[in-house]
């Protein structure tokens, strides 16, 4: 019997639903709270364990351990009593992964980037039927006096450099050359201010129509209009990245957002190939219920465009399946993409109808939650993400293990390099190549600064 031997003092062979997961607050970085599973089913197996195991993770009802090691033999074991295998859960996984062995390490980016989409853009004229409710403002006055002051003091207090992505205009034109905005006042002082602000101003389109051709069939799914060739697609980006450097000249560009996270892979290819300013995208990390969409992986593309997901998004109010994205990417990546709408308040789906002030605390709510399991992260715009995830898509780790020391030898550094490190058996001391700062429990964020990095290793016996 296997049992025993990986900490299961019995079973009764029947699976039960698990509903969310609580890691323990020493494992993983937001643990000591509850996150919950969007479609639980009957998943985990229902066990005891022996007085071996060391639990490291249970069910939300506290009665299924979900996450243990053991020690067997010479070595240790882990179990993962989850049964949902989603991308959604992958930093769950990387941290079981990470109580093998000695010690762990694996690169990670180290970045929180906040995205305003559609902004700066053309305001909407006239009212917002829940802005003018609980506000008694135009949409333009809410922007101004409400909406954009409230960002700044939320970026005031966590650190945040905003990267507004820009829209030229809201029509629906594809086949004819583009026309430039007459009106650019509103965009130099948006603009403007989002970069007084530290922030950044990236790319979201001439106008808000997805970069597809017209072999790309929206069906029912959106009322958006295709392009009619790659000409088209290459002359509205340019007209967009010429009007942005008219209005604001001392903005410096490089991350296109997709409208709607929507691109064909022609429309990707367009960008690789025809826009040269485009050195980055940040489209969605998640999968999608749509075809459309465009899911990425963070890291580097073939031509050199670097893949920038978002994770998350939107005031999250009792967003259960977002905050279960967002902690197990941080305990993945070490990484927080969020993105945002000034026209969210103008859609029922998106909280208009909560209005901003539950919005807003959606918000505040989750700075709290990232500030207090991520309190080192470095906040960053988009392009300074993308800098970042092109150092860590490279980055590859080896490590020797003595009784005394780990050794890893990176491979591909540039300047720096960051790294979860787990010291599972033995504590580290001095280093040499690098930094540590404690993260939670055993969990450490390396910095690494040499392709060589000596850790010293205190008590903890044999390698």
């Amino acid at each position: 019997m296997i049992g025993p031997q990986i900490g299961i003092e019995s079973s009764a062979y029947e699976y039960v639903v698990t509903k969310g997961i609580t890691p323990s607050k020493d494992f993983m970085l937001g643990g000591g709270q509850t996150y919950t599973f969007s479609d639980p089913f009957e998943s985990s197996l229902s066990v005891a364990l022996n007085d071996r195991a060391q639990v490291k993770a249970v069910s939300s009802n506290g009665r299924t351990p979900l996450i243990w090691s053991t020690f067997v033999n010479s070595g240790s074991a882990v179990v993962c009593n989850i049964g949902i295998y989603g991308k959604v859960l992958r930093g769950f996984y990387a941290s079981a992964f990470s109580l093998l062995g000695s010690a762990t390490a694996y690169p990670v980016i180290n970045s929180a980037a906040f995205y305003l989409d559609d902004f700066p853009s053309p305001v909407p004229s006239g009212n917002g039927k829940y802005i003018k409710r609980d506000y008694n403002m135009s949409i333009a006055e809410f922007y101004s006096q409400v909406w954009w002051p409230d960002l700044v003091r939320l970026a005031e207090r966590y650190g945040i450099r905003f990267t507004g992505v820009m829209i030229e205009n809201y029509g629906d034109d594809t086949k004819d050359d583009p026309v430039r905005q007459t009106d650019g006042a509103q965009f130099e002082y948006y603009g403007g201010l989002l970069l007084r602000q530290n922030g950044e101003i990236g790319y979201h389109g001439y106008n808000h129509q997805p970069l597809v051709l017209p072999n790309t069939d929206y069906g029912k799914e959106y009322a958006y209009v295709q392009w009619p060739n790659r000409k088209a697609i290459v002359d509205s980006l340019n007209e967009l990245i010429a009007f942005q450097k008219d209005v604001l000249p001392a903005a410096t560009s490089s991350v296109y957002v997709p409208p709607s996270n929507i691109l064909s892979q022609e429309g990707r290819k367009i960008i690789g190939e025809d826009v040269s300013q485009i050195r980055a995208i940040a489209s969605t990390y998640m999968p999608s219920d749509s075809s459309l969409t465009y899911v990425q992986e963070f890291g580097v593309a073939a031509d050199g465009v670097v893949e920038a997901p978002r994770i998350v998004s939107g005031g999250m109010v009792g967003d259960m399946y977002m905050r279960l994205a967002a902690v197990s990417e941080l305990n993945m990546h070490y990484v927080s993409t969020h993105f945002m709408h000034p026209d969210d308040l103008l859609d029922e789906d998106r909280g208009a109808k909560e209005g901003w002030k539950k919005y807003y605390q959606g918000l505040e709510n989750y700075l709290d939650w990232l500030e207090s399991s991520a309190s080192s992260i470095r906040m960053r715009t988009g392009t300074e993400c993308a800098a970042a995830i092109q150092r860590f898509s490279g980055l590859t780790v080896s490590m020797e293990t003595s009784d005394d020391s780990w050794d890893l030898k990176l491979g591909n550094l540039t300047d720096q390099g960051w790294l979860m490190f787990r010291a599972n058996n033995g504590t580290p001391g001095r280093v040499r190549g690098g930094s540590l700062t404690k993260l939670t429990g055993n969990l450490y964020l390396l910095k690494a600064t040499n392709a060589t990095v000596h850790i010293e290793r205190k008590t903890g016996g044999e390698a």
